[in-house]
């Protein structure tokens, strides 16, 4: 597909795997579970994988340990934020998700980066959230929101990272428009990466079909909606510069 890599815009790598055992996953947006766990990604310098700063809602000692003022510290060294949002169905109770998730937001909103937000059972008060606090280029993770609610957050500018679950539903061909699609895997912490190009490459299938495009296409859109998120929030300095140079590429073309 023009020689681009698959992009997987939301996964889950294991921090023991090396920078070899990652080398064949393409590109990856490696989301975190706790801000323990960003501490030591953001440290790492992968080639193609760009790590996240994240506090997941279903993970109470996570919560329970958030601390604005250090994912503000992790978020200033990363290009992305995730996984960061709420969770209906999570047994952390929902007012500490909201505080942490509003806390997060704050810092977004002068702090701009790509942020993967995760909204299970929970869709129409993440849209409220960032309603109140708008932030650039949100990214709703596996997105399973209504008809109503699709439209909402496309008002709001939100982007939407698409797993293979998900990616039959004919609203995101409906409501959704193509230059707000990212493709994802959701890929777990114990999976091997090298699956990760083909589980991108049948969402890609999948999301072609419903948009009636080309897979080349969709892989080159997914691509060119990453690289505009990254100039919406002025974080391109900030990839491993041999992500840079393709995103760069792309941004060319």
């Amino acid at each position: 597909m023009e020689n681009l890599p698959s992009l997987d815009a939301h996964a889950h790598l294991h921090l023991a795997r090396s920078s070899e055992e990652l080398a064949g996953c393409g590109t990856v947006l490696a989301m975190t579970l706790s801000l323990d766990e960003a501490a030591q990604a953001v440290g790492r310098c992968d080639p193609y994988i760009v790590w996240g700063v994240g506090c997941h809602p279903r993970k109470l000692r996570s919560q329970e340990a958030f601390d604005a003022s250090r994912f503000q510290q992790l978020a200033e060294q990363a290009a992305i934020v995730g996984e960061i949002g709420l969770d209906c169905g999570s047994r952390v109770p929902l007012e500490t998700q909201l505080a942490n998730f509003r806390q997060a937001l704050e810092v977004l909103v002068s702090l701009p980066r790509l942020v993967s937000i995760h909204s299970y059972q929970a869709t129409g008060l993440v849209i409220e959230e960032l309603r109140r606090r708008p932030v650039a280029a949100p990214v709703l993770h596996w997105w399973t929101g209504t008809v109503e609610e699709t439209r909402q957050a496309v008002a709001l500018g939100c982007y939407f990272s698409i797993h293979s679950a998900v990616a039959r539903h004919s609203r995101f061909r409906s409501h959704v428009p193509p230059e707000r699609l990212l493709i994802e895997s959701d890929h777990g912490y114990d999976d091997p990466p090298a699956a990760i190009p083909c589980r991108v490459e049948w969402v890609e299938y999948l999301v072609a079909q419903q948009y009636r495009l080309d897979v080349k296409d969709v892989r080159r859109l997914a691509w060119q909606n990453f690289a505009t998120i990254l100039q919406q929030t002025g974080t391109l300095p900030l990839l491993p510069q041999p992500l840079s140079d393709t995103l760069n590429r792309v941004i060319s073309t």
